[in-house]
């Protein structure tokens, strides 16, 4: 039972757009009879529009604006300020307060912001988010959690490089997760390896899944057939950047050994120069005519769209850092719940999900593009798929099931409210 006089905040360094899961998390709380409150930044002009489909909810947003949506003048003194942290770091190490300055551009005015906003429990999304809802929670004598979407010190790869970036993030981890009341997960091997390194009790896995409602967004007959041209199958991939080392290239490469009506659908933004040189392979391959770009579009409408095209792709590249090696992103979800079978490439992260749905998913080595091309001629050709799917994703892997895990999380943490000692 919840308690219905507790406050909750949920902190992001991003918008609800671009975090599904502290939407899902808001709304869930909301329902649960919870008052919650959100504090995000605004970053991006693209994601505004889809900011706003979520202004009708049961929770309100906070605003704090950094980088080009803020002024030009605060936008500068930001870059600054975090380019010269940073500096220092390297010259006198890692220090409190320092730290953090060379980790985000924002974390002091976003911690200023969330002390602002009364609550009971804090719940920070993403590392930037967690040493402001840490000093709120310090402020106020309230709880704190956060969730880890990912293993953020295994996200750059370990090469000399990366060594500053990864001493910065690693000495965040260590100054504030183990003070955290909870800790969530996206897949169990974020999880593993934060109670690894930090030496915490394991965190609660939260998959990356989503609302069976999501399927019932109305979008017109017009809309969704731009999605798939008449008469042509599609195999899909999305993200909010189209960039290397993403797993594209195996995809590239298997698309001339498939069938001609076969195109690959890829949605996001291009990252720079990375369009030019992937069209590019696709006119040496031959196949520059079956390369199809979708815009990003808003988070409600992306379960329908995913649904019009006929195999998933989920290519998860482990060569790339620790993190890509054991995550479990929200495509596979996305495919489920859209009732299109999919292809994932064979990672620690990826490996059990797709061995629980033998029949709707496939696996291949990355870089094994026979392979590939074998796995997604095999799907393409079975019949029942998308009912399998949607079987699936109702029985398991839906927000429904992983939402009950959430809130007994937060209602142990609430029974308790005990916050873990100061931060010297």
């Amino acid at each position: 039972m919840a308690h219905v006089d507790a406050r909750i905040c949920l902190v992001t360094p991003g918008q609800p757009s671009t975090n599904p899961r502290l939407v899902k998390e808001a709304d869930a709380l909301a329902e649960a009879g919870y008052e919650v409150q959100v504090v995000a930044c605004k970053y991006q002009a693209w994601a505004d529009e889809a900011d706003a489909a979520f202004s009708d909810r049961d929770w309100s947003t906070h605003w704090l604006h950094y980088g080009p949506m803020a002024s030009r003048p605060r936008d500068l003194w930001q870059r600054l300020r975090r380019r010269a942290s940073k500096e220092l770091v390297g010259i006198v190490g890692t220090q409190s307060g320092l730290t953090e300055r060379a980790f985000h551009y924002a974390i002091p005015e976003l911690t200023r912001h969330v002390r602002e906003v009364p609550a009971d429990l804090y719940i920070a999304h993403n590392l930037a988010a967690l040493p402001a809802a840490y000093r709120a929670a310090q402020a106020h004598e309230a709880a704190l959690g956060f969730d880890a979407e990912d293993f953020h010190r295994g996200e750059l790869p370990d090469t000399p490089k990366n060594d500053l970036d990864r001493r910065i993030t690693a000495d965040l981890e260590e100054r504030y997760i183990p003070r955290c009341d909870y800790v969530t997960a996206a897949s169990e091997g974020i999880g593993a390896a934060y109670a690894d390194v930090l030496e915490i009790e394991p965190p609660t896995t939260i998959l990356n899944v989503f609302p069976w409602s999501e399927r019932e967004h109305d979008i017109s007959d017009t809309g969704l057939a731009t999605e798939v041209p008449d008469g042509k199958r599609s195999l899909y991939w999305f993200s909010q950047t189209i960039g290397p080392d993403r797993g594209l290239e195996d995809a590239l490469r298997a698309l001339p050994s498939l069938s001609d009506d076969v195109i690959l659908s890829l949605r996001g933004q291009w990252s720079p120069g990375y369009e030019d040189a992937f069209r590019g392979k696709a006119e040496q391959l031959g196949v520059a005519d079956r390369i199809q770009h979708l815009d990003l579009v808003p988070p409600d409408e992306l379960i329908p769209r995913t649904a019009q095209h006929d195999v998933g792709l989920a290519l998860e590249q482990p060569s790339v850092s620790t993190n890509r090696t054991i995550c479990l992103t929200n495509k596979l979800f996305t495919y489920l719940l859209a009732g299109v079978p999919f292809v994932a490439t064979d990672t620690p992260g990826q490996r059990a999900v797709v061995e629980d749905l033998p029949e709707v998913a496939r696996l291949y080595a990355p870089g094994a593009v026979e392979a590939f091309s074998e796995r997604v001629a095999d799907l393409l050709a079975a019949s029942g798929l998308s009912e399998q799917a949607l079987q699936a994703a109702r029985g398991c892997y839906c927000w429904e099931v992983e939402k009950e895990k959430f809130l007994r999380v937060i209602e142990t943490v609430l029974s308790e409210r005990a916050p873990k000692h100061v931060l010297q």
